[in-house]
């Protein structure tokens, strides 16, 4: 898919300044402007039937305009010089309207990221309708292949691409370019008046390195498959639980969120004031590196134009960082970290795994207990960090997979999982800013219909 935004960098670079010099001559003492543009191609497809063909562009610019300690904030859709001119003067309004902050502002000069990291985040790829519409097909094929009673309830193929470009009245002035192409599928298996459904995707910026259509067709078709042999989990027990590296990533947003600036000015989480405690098992590192090579979560700059750092957020099982934008980190008193659009590559390991800890060794490990594949409901509650989730899955007897399980509920609480993860596998899986291997807790509160 060719280069096809409306303006290059230089011309987004040029809108953001006219609008810079624009609102300090409204009166603006600091603002701060991002212009960006993105299109992509979709396909949809179900059962070999062409459900959805989409070419979308789309174009946008936010700015926020400080007056003092006062803040106002305006977007447009529309780039031409008299919307720019009349959106910055909105927002210059608003300015004169709001609440005094002192805590809002742009960030200090010295902490912004004057030379940009190259990442490689931009490759295009070649793809036009009838190609996608190819890769759909594969990947219902891969789908059919894994077994009778297995059927497509729908795949995905997209390819798009954006490009930005962030300014402030302190001097930055950066753009950046990705690329985000993505196959996915939705598989439904039937048996006996009874359905599951599973679902798998491959996301990278650059397509070559993308699972192969056929296997994510596969792989979604044999995990709906697989639930189909299921058999009721009765009454209620403590034993050991085992998240599938899919699962396992939910652990590390809940760790996001637990240890992110709002949470934590808000005193919405149960982790404000553990900075430097242990929070999870000794053997635990979860390191951050924003500057991974075609990183799903890669990124020079946040939201706020500063650089993020490579680092342990987690060190030998102590809490050692927080998640902390510009605004979030003067509300604490404390530095920011770069993660104004969130958290940069988080991976969550052990210094206890081995090479030979793949998910069939994990596996052995719970020995007996349950395997967690899936989420249906449920979540943490962030203040006090109580954990309770329905989910479906296996149980485990001896080391081997007896049966599916669905309707069965796990809780706790997330301090205590934290701190009683027993093993983490090698089988890495990454989605968005998350990698984690399978994970292993020696003891959750399971019960059954």
């Amino acid at each position: 898919m060719p280069n096809t935004f409306a303006h290059s960098q230089q011309q987004l670079a040029e809108l953001a300044d006219s609008v810079i010099a624009q609102a300090v001559r409204e009166g603006a003492s600091d603002a701060q402007v991002i212009f960006s543009e993105s299109n992509g191609l979709l396909i949809e497809m179900r059962q070999g039937r062409l459900r959805a063909r989409t070419r979308d562009a789309q174009s946008s610019m936010s700015l926020t305009v400080y007056r003092g300690q006062h803040q106002g904030t305006t977007g447009s859709t529309d780039f031409s010089p008299a919307s720019l001119r009349e959106t910055v003067q909105a927002a210059c309004r608003i300015a004169g309207y709001t609440g005094e902050d002192e805590f809002t502002g742009l960030p200090p000069e010295q902490l912004l990221c004057r030379e940009p990291r190259q990442l490689d985040l931009w490759h295009p790829w070649d793809l036009d309708e009838p190609g996608a519409q190819a890769l759909a097909h594969r990947i219902e094929s891969g789908i059919s292949s894994a077994g009778k009673g297995a059927m497509s309830d729908g795949v995905w193929v997209r390819s798009g691409q954006s490009h930005w470009f962030l300014m402030n009245s302190r001097g930055f002035a950066q753009g950046q370019r990705q690329t985000d192409h993505v196959m996915s599928a939705k598989a439904l298996a039937k048996n006996q008046g009874h359905n599951q459904l599973d679902f798998c995707n491959s996301h990278s910026h650059l397509a070559s390195t993308m699972m192969t259509p056929e296997a994510i067709g596969r792989r979604a078709a044999s995990g709906a498959l697989a639930a189909l042999d299921s058999a009721p989990l009765a009454g209620s027990r403590r034993c050991p639980v085992l998240f599938d590296p899919l699962c396992a990533l939910t652990l590390l947003d809940h760790l996001v969120q637990a240890a992110g600036g709002a949470a934590l000015y808000r005193r919405n989480s149960f982790l404000a004031g553990r900075l430097g405690q242990a929070i999870f098992s000794g053997h635990i590192t979860v390191e951050e590196n924003p500057f991974i090579p075609q990183g799903l979560a890669s990124r020079a700059f946040d939201s706020d134009g500063i650089g993020g750092a490579v680092r342990r957020v987690v060190d030998d099982g102590h809490l050692t960082g927080f998640f902390l934008s510009a605004y979030a980190a003067r509300r604490l008193g404390m530095t920011p970290t770069g993660n104004g659009w969130g958290p940069g590559n988080l991976t969550l390991r052990s210094s206890l795994t081995q090479p030979g800890d793949d998910f069939a060794a994990m596996v052995k490990k719970l020995h007996t207990g349950l395997l967690i594949t899936g989420f249906s409901g449920g979540g943490a509650r962030l203040i006090t960090g109580d954990y309770s989730r329905s989910l479906r899955g296996f149980w485990v007897e001896g080391g081997e997979i007896r049966h599916a399980v669905d309707g069965v509920t796990v809780a706790g609480n997330l301090a205590d999982i934290f701190r009683d993860i027993a093993a983490v596998g090698t089988d890495n899986f990454t989605q968005g800013a998350f990698t984690s291997g399978s994970v292993l807790i020696n003891s959750l509160q399971v019960a059954g219909r």
